[in-house]
């Protein structure tokens, strides 16, 4: 383990670079660590981005003349990555090996280190920087140092190597090629005349093969008549671009290349965003990260991804646990461009992390509101060691002083079963996943909702370090009534669960009876609650008011159209369509051209793990999973959303969450708060 003789104090600034003598599989690993002053002028390095995992391995290394016990997956990583003592004594490949790049389809995009000599990126004698050993892990002062400059260290390395561990040396013989590489002429020779001797030869060839096919329909685009194809038809979606059937065995085997545990962590985000070049190492094999970032762009895009944050228990066929990776690639792709805070923060919130607050301090080399890491605010300053609802809590209350609005809040709450007593309600747990996505996202977010009407932002006083005292008014008879039960959803574009289908009825039927025209309560309705539009204000509600591309729905005819589709196939006239859609009349021809894909993901992307509910005052609306009987709906001044709330007494709150109220977007409760004064503005304790 780390003690004096390896490590000495860190001056500010500076770096540790490790040094790995030349040696063969069989021989121990012998290295050494020397400083260097300055991040931005040290010598060429590269930077190892890898899994730390918490075996530890039973033969030690060799640090600055001590022995030091490291992880398992670390003292592999360094057997593959340190130089050897001499290239004359490795047999390498032939040109005319079956496997060498020159022959396949993988040739310029991945190669393995048997078909090179001193030239392999595998074998170089750079130093090399690694998180485990160039810190002193068991010193909290210099992680905390160390942290706000991997930005630099991740930016200036010549390679960010990634290390996906070792490739077991095994074949999996698989039987004839697929019907559909037979007989597709749009597919490589490779694939049609040699997947049978590939696939015996490993997994990995087939995972190249499949990476490759990607990026062929990368480069041949969407241009052509056959991209207009419905993807639930699987079968010809994987005909026409080049890949097997969906039940192909193929497809486990991507499935275990992108399952590696490395691309479900949090800090790897920013050392492959960052990297200048990065290569990905998986035994003896090594591809560019661009060609796996680039095809699981693709793979998300045409309907081969698996949702995320939300447990499938079908079939996975061609499904691929690529979301996290495209994201990577999709920030990748944007050099220099810094998110905000709070969107690096909901991002990652999915990812793996060994501390809790990795979660945040993860994020800070890639957030705008961090960009200056001399002058980092008190509240957010990276400080291990400290209890990690102060970590959270901190941060929170930065992004809600920094920005002046509360969009922060809507990451708080919502999380079934979740919630602990000493975690104060308003702080979000960013170590858990959260099912539902937020109606505002961050600061930056521009949804047409304006609950607080341009109200500031007013903090009340409090001595508790647990308590956010805001100011804002209650809604009027917004006690919560009646809710449904909560949608549960594999949200798959192209197919209705029957869970989506009971969540719409279920809904429908607490407001059902609003639409009744003999209603003696017509005349006291707010226009969106007449008898006439209350099918129109309920897929309003749904939807929390957007279509699929985040457009206000009154805005997009044809999304409106979409919705009357999903509605008429799902429940023919149980629930009213009438004036929803501009269409007068719907004929079984038009119900079966149009099509109902754009509502389903619409509805289905912000209903997820919401419950419906309707108030004491008749207004209907969307809120957390978490909702009871007798929770409240308030507009708190700074937000653009409403939120529950629930009464703890002694004038204390607990936050429930955000929600979506029809007839509170565009700030009438201020508006009647202003013209009447009742409910009256008040402070409310948050805890």
């Amino acid at each position: 383990m780390a003690n004096q003789h390896i490590y000495q104090p860190l001056p500010a600034g500076s770096m540790r670079l490790l040094l790995i003598m030349p040696g063969f599989a069989s021989e121990a690993i012998n290295c050494s660590l020397v400083v260097v002053s300055n991040v931005e002028e040290a010598p060429i390095f590269d930077a190892i981005s890898y899994v730390w995992g918490t075996e530890l391995s039973e033969e030690p290394i060799m640090c600055n003349g001590q022995r030091m016990t490291v992880t398992k997956n670390l003292i592999e990583a360094m057997r593959y990555l340190r130089p050897l003592p001499n290239w004359d004594s490795v047999v390498t490949w032939p040109e005319d090996h079956p496997l060498h790049s020159s022959r396949n389809v993988w040739r310029g995009i991945a190669s393995n280190r048997q078909e090179k000599r001193e030239r392999s990126d595998f074998q170089q004698e750079r130093p090399i920087w690694i998180d485990a050993l160039c810190i002193n892990q068991n010193d909290n002062s210099e992680k905390s140092l160390q942290v706000k400059a991997m930005n630099k260290i991740y930016a200036n390395a010549h390679t960010v190597k990634i290390w996906l561990g070792k490739l077991p040396n095994t074949a999996h013989p698989t039987n004839q090629p697929t019907p559909e590489l037979q007989l597709l002429t749009g597919v490589p020779a490779f694939l049609r005349q040699r997947s049978r001797p590939i696939s015996q030869r490993g997994k990995m060839p087939v995972v190249l093969t499949m990476i490759a096919q990607a990026l062929r329909n990368v480069q041949a685009g969407e241009g052509y008549s056959t991209a207009s194809k419905s993807a639930a038809d699987t079968i010809y979606r994987n005909l026409v671009h080049g890949f097997p059937n969906a039940s192909a065995e193929d497809w486990q085997y991507l499935r275990e290349f992108f399952d590696n545990l490395w691309f479900q962590r949090v800090w790897v985000v920013q050392e492959v965003v960052l990297a200048p070049r990065a290569i990905v190492i998986l035994g003896e094999w090594e591809v560019h990260w661009a060609a796996i970032g680039q095809a699981a762009a693709w793979f998300q895009t045409h309907g081969f991804a698996l949702p995320t944050n939300v447990e499938f228990k079908g079939e996975l066929g061609d499904l691929l646990s690529i979301s996290e990776v495209a994201a990577m690639w999709h920030m990748h792709i944007k050099p220099g461009k810094r998110q905000p805070l709070l969107q690096m923060l909901r991002d990652v919130r999915g990812r793996k992390a060994a501390l809790k607050e990795d979660k945040v301090y993860a994020t800070y080399s890639l957030a705008e509101e961090t960009s200056n890491t001399k002058r980092i605010d008190t509240l957010i300053e990276p400080v291990y060691g400290k209890p990690i609802d102060e970590v959270y809590r901190s941060v929170i209350r930065f992004l809600l002083i920094e920005h002046g609005e509360l969009s922060a809040l809507s990451h708080a709450g919502g999380i079934q079963g979740l919630k602990t007593t000493a975690w104060p309600s308003w702080v979000p747990d960013w170590s858990q996943p959260k099912a539902c996505v937020e109606l505002v996202s961050h600061n930056q977010d521009n949804p047409p909702y304006n609950a607080s009407n341009n109200e500031h932002l007013t903090f009340g006083d409090s001595t508790d370090p647990g308590c956010l005292c805001v100011r804002g008014t209650r809604v009027p008879s917004g006690g919560i009534r009646e809710y449904s039960d909560k949608l549960v959803s594999y949200r798959f574009r192209h197919k209705t669960y029957k869970e989506e289908r009971d969540f719409v009825g279920a809904a429908w039927s607490l407001i059902a009876h609003w639409a009744d025209k003999a209603n003696n309560l017509e005349d006291r309705r707010p226009e969106m609650y007449q008898p006439k539009n209350i099918p129109y204000t309920f897929v309003s509600t749904l939807t929390a008011g957007l279509s699929d591309t985040k457009k206000p729905i009154n805005e997009d005819p044809e999304f409106l159209d979409d919705a009357v589709q999903w509605l008429l196939q799902q429940f023919r006239k149980r629930i009213q369509i009438s004036g929803i859609s501009q269409k007068r009349k719907w004929t079984d021809n038009l119900l079966k051209s149009s099509s109902s894909v754009r509502f389903h993901e619409a509805f289905t992307r912000v209903c997820l793990h919401r419950r419906f509910f309707i108030t004491e005052g008749n207004l209907m609306g969307i809120g957390p999973e978490t909702m009871e009987r007798d929770d409240i709906v308030v507009v708190l001044f700074g937000g653009k959303v409403p939120y529950v709330i629930r009464d703890l007494g002694e004038d204390r709150y607990s936050f429930i969450g955000e929600c979506f109220v029809a007839g509170l977007m565009a700030g009438e409760a201020i508006e009647q708060w202003k013209a009447i004064g009742t409910p009256a503005a008040e402070f409310f304790n948050l805890v």
